[in-house]
């Protein structure tokens, strides 16, 4: 949950044509609802939990904590300028599905710390200086960013396929103008849309491994 998460949730908005209406903090809830509600069905430990976004610019509107073996899904888009801004720029037909979309690549995170991944993305300073020490936490970091990505993308072909190619496109579109070396999935997006949308038979996880696998 930090400014980093922000500005990556931001770049996978990109502009609109035209400002649109924010979305409430009931649809961030329903989004992160849904979300946790699948986790749920895969047996995984996960909750959801409200609070105010506290008025503080760069905070993201969704995001994960994970402590004890457990993961919880944080919404904090009330009071959120963040929130506002980004879910400002998503065309209104994709706003529920885009949000949903976010929502499932946290949940991709959930699944990988679970399963014993590292997920800190602060390389302590008395470290950062050296050169392939940073190289490798850069490489580890945007392997989990490529594999929640996966994640939201395997949820949009099992469940919104006539989407697809319109989604990923933008995930696509955006990671490229933003791109970031620890965010940069432009190469696995690219690959994914051009496969179009495979169906993962309910379980995203898996489809994410065997794309995120056969992808590097």
């Amino acid at each position: 949950m930090n400014k980093l998460c922000a500005a990556v949730l931001l770049a996978l908005a990109g502009p609109a044509a035209s400002a649109a209406a924010p979305a409430t903090e009931a649809q961030w809830i329903a989004a992160a609802t849904e979300a946790v509600a699948y986790g749920r069905a895969q047996g995984m430990p996960i909750d959801l939990e409200v609070v105010d976004g506290n008025g503080l610019p760069g905070h993201t509107p969704v995001g994960l904590a994970s402590e004890n073996g457990r993961c919880t899904l944080v919404v904090s888009a009330s009071n959120n300028p963040t929130a506002d801004k980004l879910s400002s720029m998503i065309k209104p037909e994709l706003l529920d599905t885009f949000l949903a979309g976010a929502a499932m690549h946290e949940v991709g995170h959930c699944h990988r710390r679970l399963n014993g991944y590292p997920h800190n993305e602060k390389l302590l300073p008395v470290v950062a200086w050296i050169g392939p020490l940073r190289d490798w936490f850069t490489r580890r970091v945007r392997t989990e960013e490529a594999y929640a990505d996966m994640t939201s993308v395997a949820w949009i072909a099992r469940y919104h396929p006539e989407r697809y190619t319109a989604l990923v496109n933008e995930m696509l579109r955006v990671r490229t103008r933003f791109r970031e070396p620890k965010h940069d999935t432009v190469a696995l997006l690219e690959r994914a849309l051009a496969e179009g949308p495979q169906d993962a038979n309910e379980n995203l996880f898996a489809q994410a491994d065997e794309r995120l696998n056969r992808y590097r």
